[in-house]
């Protein structure tokens, strides 16, 4: 109702605004009119225009009638005139109501020439009024039609509410059924009930709240579910546990009752044993009883294999007759091999161990049939794990069966009292050591026993300067100089009887060693006999049978029947000490100028050394410690200066002269030679006075006291 008012009365505004300019411009004709008629006084003329300025009008006009200033009547559209209507005489435009109900609009002439002003204007006395009468139209039409549009507007308003209201309430409905089913979801404890959906507004705070409420629920289950699994993985860990315990158990259980039957065997075996003592020898009963004790203490016990510090040449030296008496007195030979390595460490090893061990060795090779020769090789190999590996290799058909079957199978409960051997060596594996044997038929057998051991490095000195050694058996003579190469700094070998005659004759050697043949008849043996007393000492090794006949054919030469590096060390101390004489080296590429350097030196107290390379250089001096050393320049490998360096970063070579040895050289190069460690330098070729002063400057021409 309040929009129909205002419609209402905006129309009747909009309808009196238009009115008014119709009549203003009906005003301004008729005011056009009454200028052009009124000053011929042709009143009839002026009421006709104003009848045809009445019909031709769009408004509702009844008639109209201009007035005099006087407010008399002068001209009118009607005919006859009407009674005048005009009571009073405005100074503008004036709409009233005639009784009658129509309406009377009144304006001045001199209002209606107001856009445009003329002096016709001026005519009318007192200024006139035009006086228009118009017929009012029904207001109930006025009123009605726009009820009625804003009554169809509102009831399309309505259609459309409706609509929209009911469209609402579906969507509501089905918002609230999307919830109560995410509910029902929810009180399963269902994952993943976010409504991602959009809703209506009025539901917006209950899907927030309830999104909120299914995170939190989601993070709650997912972390139960996480504290779940973790109890399930501890209960599985835990249960894990309880099955490694209930194992380790078990497997105690199985040991203890195993070492029960161990121990019970070992006493049955070691009763046994000395029931038999009458039937064995004391030294075979003696080494039994050794090996049996000591093969169930490494078995029953968690010792390791330690003892005092040995070195293991030395070692040899004083066992290897004992180790001798395991050979039956004819028909099997023993030879002892060493390595550098057992002078120049000491190795902690249980004396007894280390004793019986080998034994062990040698009687298990004892056991193969046909066995003729035996080889015993004890080795120290260093590294970051140091070992010690003893060996025993023979001829023969290899070893029994029953034997290889006891050490294949490891069962200790198969070992008999006379098994002491095999036992100690499967039992000395549970220290960390390693037995592996190889046998073949018609072959023989290696037996091999490798044990960590912990070692330290002694100081040694080579005693021997040269040594000879002759040997038939040229595989045994490449193993003898690799273990003398421990002793003598030189070690020249030979296989042959004239080489070995030949070497003697030309050479003085410091100590000679022979390994003498079976036979003592041949010429070439008394060509031998001449040349001994031309050598400083000699060694001679034979077997124990034809020992005798050997020292009847050399009664002058030391004689062994048994090799090892402790009696030829020994042999090596009783020699006469050589003289204390100084020792030069000459470095230098040029075999022409080492020559002339030989010529210059034969006549002096020197021991002359030359190397024709930076390589011999460092081996000989690390062989031993020179006076003086004369160094060449240029060299194929290496600069003499950077040898020089090197020399001076040894202690042993910090206060050697080294005088540099070139044929020119600039101021700059000379300081850089002093600059290098060189003490002096002489140029090529050497004259024979600037060498005497380097001697006497070096005091190398006297013997040191």
């Amino acid at each position: 109702m309040l929009a129909w008012l205002l419609v209402i009365v905006w129309l009747q505004n909009e309808t009196r605004n238009q009115q008014i300019q119709q009549i203003q411009q009906l005003a301004v004709t008729v005011n056009y009119a009454v200028q052009a008629n009124l000053p011929a006084h042709d009143s009839q003329q002026l009421a006709n225009q104003l009848r045809q300025i009445h019909l031709s009008s769009s408004l509702a006009v009844q008639y109209i009638a201009v007035y005099n200033g006087q407010l008399e009547l002068i001209a009118s559209s009607a005919f006859p005139a009407p009674a005048s209507v005009l009571q009073s005489a405005p100074s503008t435009y004036q709409l009233s109501a005639l009784p009658d109900g129509t309406k009377l609009a009144v304006l001045p002439v001199s209002a209606g020439l107001a856009p445009e002003q003329t002096d016709s204007a001026t005519k009318l006395p007192d200024n006139g009024y035009v006086a228009v009468v118009i017929a009012t139209e029904p207001s109930w039409l006025f009123r009605l039609i726009p009820l009625a549009l804003l009554a169809a507007a509102m009831a399309v308003g309505l259609v459309l509410s409706i609509s929209i209201v009911r469209r609402g309430q579906v969507r509501l409905a089905t918002d609230v059924e999307l919830l109560a089913h995410n509910f029902r979801r929810l009180q399963q404890a269902r994952q993943q009930c976010q409504i991602t959906e959009s809703l209506v507004p009025s539901l917006k705070p209950v899907q927030q709240a309830f999104n909120d409420l299914a995170s939190s629920l989601d993070q709650s289950q997912l972390a139960t579910e996480q504290l779940v699994q973790q109890l399930n993985q501890r209960v599985q860990h835990f249960n894990v546990q309880l099955t490694e315990l209930e194992q380790q158990r078990q497997s105690l259980t199985t040991d203890q009752q195993a070492q029960r039957r161990h121990i019970r065997h070992w006493f049955e075996q070691s009763l046994i044993l000395w029931h038999r003592r009458t039937q064995l020898q004391p030294a075979q009963l003696q080494r039994l009883l050794q090996m049996h004790m000591l093969a169930g203490y490494y078995q029953f016990s968690d010792k390791q294999l330690k003892g005092p510090p040995v070195r293991l040449s030395d070692w040899l030296g004083q066992h290897i007759d004992e180790l001798n008496e395991l050979l039956p007195s004819t028909g099997v030979t023993l030879d002892w091999q060493e390595y550098p390595d057992n002078l120049d460490y000491t190795v902690s090893v249980c004396d007894k161990t280390l004793k019986s061990l080998l034994q062990a060795l040698v009687t298990l090779c004892l056991r193969v049939d046909d066995v003729s020769k035996i080889s015993v090789t004890i080795q120290l190999q260093g590294g970051a794990q140091p070992t010690l590996r003893l060996s025993a290799g023979c001829n023969g058909n290899g070893l029994p069966e029953h034997c290889r079957d006891l050490i294949k199978t490891g069962q200790l409960l198969d070992l008999q009292w006379s098994d002491a051997d095999v036992a100690l060596l499967k039992a000395i594996q549970l220290t960390g050591g390693d037995f592996t044997p190889q046998s073949l038929e018609g072959l023989g057998c290696i037996l091999q026993l490798t044990l960590p051991v912990q070692t330290e490095q002694v100081s040694t000195t080579k005693a021997i300067q040269h040594l000879l050694i002759f040997d038939a058996d040229n595989e045994r003579l490449h193993q003898r100089c690799i273990a003398l190469s421990g002793i003598a700094s030189q070690v020249s070998k030979c296989s042959k009887l004239n080489e070995l005659e030949h070497l003697l004759q030309n050479k003085v050697f410091e100590l000679v060693l022979l390994f003498l043949p079976a036979t003592t008849d041949g010429s070439d043996w008394q060509k031998i006999k001449q040349c001994v007393r031309q050598q400083s000492a000699m060694l001679c090794f034979a077997s124990p049978e034809r020992m005798s006949a050997w020292q009847q054919q050399l009664p002058e030469v030391l004689a062994n029947h048994q090799f090892c590096l402790a009696a030829v060390q020994a042999v090596s101390e009783q020699l006469p000490k050589p003289a204390d004489v100084q020792h030069i080296l000459v470095v230098d590429d040029n075999e022409t100028n080492l020559a002339f350097v030989r010529v210059l030196l034969k006549n002096k107290p020197l021991m002359l050394h030359t190397a024709t390379s930076a390589a011999e250089v460092f081996s000989l001096c690390k062989q031993q410690r020179f006076d003086m050393i004369l160094l060449d320049i240029q060299l194929p490998d290496m600069s003499g200066v950077e040898i020089a360096k090197q020399l001076r970063q040894m202690p042993q070579y910090r206060q050697v002269p080294i005088v540099a040895f070139t044929a020119h050289a600039m101021p700059a190069e000379i300081e850089r030679y002093r600059e290098a460690g060189m003490d002096d330098i002489v140029f090529k070729p050497l004259e024979p006075a600037r060498l005497d002063s380097l001697l006497a400057r070096f005091s190398l021409t006297t013997s040191r006291t």
